[in-house]
C-alpha cells in the first residue's frame, strides 16, 4: 500500500551543502517527482490495456456464436481497432515525453514546468484510454469477463484507481490548463530535444490537413 507520510522536525539545522534543490524551491522537487510518477502510470496502464486486449482478441478468435467467430462481427471488430489505435498513440506519447525529460536541463524551470504538464497529459490521456479498452475487454468475453478468474476483471478492476491517484483526472486537466495559459500552448504540444526545423517537418503532415 501508498503511503505519502509528513514528517515534523524541531530544533533542527540543515546545513548548507545539505539543501535538496534550492531554499524555498520544494515544490518544484515535488513537480519532478510528479513527473516521473504520472510517466511510470501512464507506461503501467497502457501496458495493463495491451494485456486486456490480448486476452479479448484470443477469445474473440475463438469464441463462436452462431456459426461464427464474433472477432467476425463489426462491433467487436471496432472494439478491437480503437483499443489498437488508443493504445499506439498513448504508448508513443509516454515514449516522447519520458525522453524529452530525460534530456532535459534540471536548471531550466520554465521547462520543468511543462513537463509537468505533459506528463499530465500523458497521465490524463492513458489512465483515461486503458479503462475504456479493459471494460471492452470484459464487454467482449462477455459474462466471462466479470468473473473473477479471469485477468480481464482483475485489470478492469485495478486500471480504475489510475483516473485517481498521483492526481485524479480533473487535476490533470487543471494542470495541462493552467500550463497552457501561462506558457502557450504552443510548449504543451511541442516536441523538445529537437531543432525547429525537425519540428516544422513533424508538422508538415498536419498541415496538410
Amino acid at each position: 500500500m501508498y503511503e505519502h507520510p509528513e514528517f515534523g522536525f524541531t530544533d533542527v539545522k540543515v546545513g548548507a551543502d545539505a539543501v535538496l534543490g534550492g531554499i524555498g524551491q520544494g515544490l518544484e522537487l515535488t513537480r519532478d517527482w510528479f513527473t516521473e510518477e504520472r510517466l511510470m502510470i501512464g507506461a503501467r496502464t497502457i501496458g495493463a490495456a495491451e494485456r486486456a486486449l490480448e486476452l479479448a482478441v484470443d477469445w474473440a478468435k475463438t469464441r463462436v456464436q452462431g456459426g461464427t467467430r464474433i472477432f467476425d462481427h463489426q462491433l467487436i471488430q471496432g472494439m478491437i481497432a480503437d483499443s489498437v489505435a488508443e493504445i499506439a498513440v498513448n504508448r508513443a506519447l509516454t515514449h516522447q515525453v519520458a525522453w524529452e525529460f530525460d534530456q532535459a536541463d534540471p536548471a531550466d524551470l520554465a521547462r520543468r514546468k511543462t513537463l509537468h504538464a505533459k506528463a499530465a497529459t500523458v497521465k490524463l490521456a492513458a489512465s483515461e484510454a486503458s479503462n475504456r479498452i479493459a471494460d471492452r475487454a470484459v464487454q467482449i468475453l462477455g459474462g466471462r469477463g466479470y468473473m473473477r478468474e479471469n485477468a480481464v476483471e482483475r485489470l478492469w478492476r485495478e486500471l480504475r484507481v489510475d483516473r485517481i491517484w498521483e492526481g485524479t483526472s480533473e487535476i490533470q486537466r487543471v494542470v495541462i490548463a493552467n500550463e497552457v495559459d501561462k506558457r502557450g500552448l504552443s510548449g504543451v504540444l511541442g516536441f523538445s530535444g529537437v531543432t525547429e526545423t525537425e519540428q516544422s517537418w513533424a508538422r508538415i503532415p498536419a498541415l496538410a490537413l
